[in-house]
């Protein structure tokens, strides 16, 4: 029997829980493995530790599996070496541990780098999109893909992902979750529970955007590691320390803050196309190019912020610069 992982989610308290276990070195040749209490973690902490492991880094795979995956794939690995999977206390030795992460790697870093790239295009609500790119115009389900691609917004994907890969199961025996030791101030009865990596990846995020208003799964642009925030605007940048004394979003602030009209060539010449146009216009210019003026105050600011924040770069703050000419 594979060992099912088994996640509560708790909006009230910002918390989720999730099945876990214990590793103990006996000696130097052999680890004992045991049941342990839920992990309690900020919600959403398995999704972007799943996100945020590079796959193809073995250490990084390995890292990842002993702080969530070890029961569930170990009983894949061998499923009958753990017995009793509600209640198991195993000793192995470190060689057999060995043998499992390497087959496990192998049989599985692919298809986790795989699943990554699925949620990424859910993230970016680019899924259908990708579908729709490798799909003969021909092909008899084009349009459904085209219009879907079309609509595709607020990872509207995950639902059909999940509905493709349903294999989750909801648990009432909160004690047995627990080991008899229930949180006072649980805001749910119910665990969800599945044996499909896949399937219970799929069931965190519809949760997820199902219950928290304004959700965003933003990856930074600094570290590259996805985070989650709930601002109405978006925000490029984590709070996540980067050097020992400053977060991604501070280091991005400062970088910011160089980008002014004394020292940005791109700045330096939207500050000279208004002082022209305003000199034009101080001095009595048409009624085009007042208009030319208005629009320039207008929208400026706007691109302005954009390219400070690295939403657009220098050529295209210049693309939108030549539409603020006028042209014989």
């Amino acid at each position: 029997m594979i060992a099912n992982l088994e996640i509560i989610f708790d909006f009230k308290n910002s918390k989720e829980y999730i099945s876990s276990y214990a590793l103990e070195e006996v000696d130097n040749k052999k680890i004992r493995i045991k049941t342990a209490c839920p992990k309690e973690q900020e919600l959403g902490n398995f999704l972007l530790d799943f996100m945020n492991t590079d796959f193809d880094d073995h250490i990084d795979f390995t890292i990842f599996v002993k702080d969530y995956l070890f029961i569930h794939l170990l009983s894949l690995y061998d499923n009958k070496i753990l017995g009793d999977i509600n209640n198991y206390s195993i000793v192995l030795n470190k060689e057999y541990l060995q043998d499992f992460i390497d087959w496990i790697y192998d049989e599985l870093s692919l298809d986790f780098s795989m699943l990554k790239i699925r949620l990424d295009q859910v993230f970016t609500n680019s899924y259908y999109k990708n579908i729709l790119n490798v799909t003969d115009i021909l092909d008899k389900d084009y349009d459904m893909i085209e219009e879907l691609a079309e609509k595709e917004k607020n990872y509207s994907a995950i639902n059909t992902l999940l509905a493709e890969n349903n294999k989750l199961s909801i648990n009432y025996n909160l004690n047995a979750f627990f080991m008899n030791n229930i949180p006072s101030n649980l805001s749910t009865n119910y665990t969800f529970s599945s044996n499909s990596i896949e399937s219970f990846l799929y069931c965190i995020v519809k949760e997820l955007i199902s219950n928290i208003n304004n959700i965003k799964f933003e990856c930074c642009k600094n570290c590259n590691y996805w985070f989650i925030h709930t601002k109405i605007k978006e925000q490029q940048y984590c709070d996540d320390l980067y050097t020992d004394t400053k977060t991604c979003f501070e280091i991005a602030k400062e970088e910011r803050d160089k980008k002014n009209g004394n020292d940005d060539i791109y700045l330096q010449k939207c500050r000279k196309r208004y002082k022209n146009l305003h000199k034009q216009v101080s001095i009595g210019a048409s009624e085009k190019v007042e208009g030319l003026f208005e629009r320039f105050r207008e929208e400026y600011p706007i691109y302005q912020e954009r390219y400070k924040d690295g939403l657009i770069t220098g050529e295209e703050l210049m693309d939108w610069l030549e539409c603020m000419k006028i042209r014989k």
